[in-house]
């Protein structure tokens, strides 16, 4: 009788530490699909893009900033800048300007619409020493996905519509693919940094 009755002890253990387990895992899940992006919480972030082919060298690096002014809509802004290197032809851009971006629900997949606008200068250098710098805009319009990887951390897919435009040259545009993260500080952890 002795080990019939440890035995159901083991049992009813095993079960507790079973519902034990299960709350966690759906209380981490609940955590995750409660992720910040309520008024006055801030994101911080960017990507990074790298081309490579033939004779040509693209690296880019779009770091950003926002507040959340309502519940899911954040207004921000970016820089852009990029190195590229065409045969003997270098080029650097600097692109400033605001963003918004906005977020349709509160899961841990988050489909977003995100735009923003850049006034950029490029400056062209080409081996034999001659440069020249042109000033214009580029625009980003799109959507695509945040994934959550935890409560204050996405992973952002991007798509949509990219057009640069220089002064007195034609514009161009076309598909472009954004890969980046955010980070999400929640307001009361912008007071502690501001001294609130």
């Amino acid at each position: 009788m002795p080990a019939f009755s440890l035995l159901r002890f083991v049992i009813s253990k095993t079960t507790d530490m079973k519902k034990i387990l299960l709350s966690i895992i759906l209380l981490a899940v609940f955590g995750m699909s409660n992720a910040q992006t309520d008024q006055g919480d801030w994101m911080i972030g960017g990507n990074f893009r790298l081309i490579a082919s033939d004779n040509n060298t693209v690296i880019g690096l779009t770091p950003n900033a926002g507040i959340f002014i309502i519940n899911n809509l954040a207004l921000g802004g970016n820089l852009d800048l990029v190195y590229s290197k065409l045969g003997d032809r270098k080029t650097t851009d600097f692109g400033i300007g605001p963003l918004l971006r906005y977020y349709f629900t509160k899961a841990n997949v988050r489909p977003i619409l995100h735009g923003s606008l850049n006034f950029t200068s490029e400056k062209v250098k080409i081996t034999n020493g001659a440069s020249t710098t042109n000033n214009g805009i580029n625009y980003f319009l799109g959507g695509g996905v945040a994934i959550f990887v935890s409560d204050q951390v996405s992973l952002d897919l991007l798509m949509g519509y990219y057009h640069s435009k220089l002064k007195d040259f034609d514009g161009s545009g076309g598909f472009a693919l954004s890969i980046g993260f955010q980070v999400y500080l929640l307001q009361r952890q912008m007071d502690k940094v501001r001294g609130r």
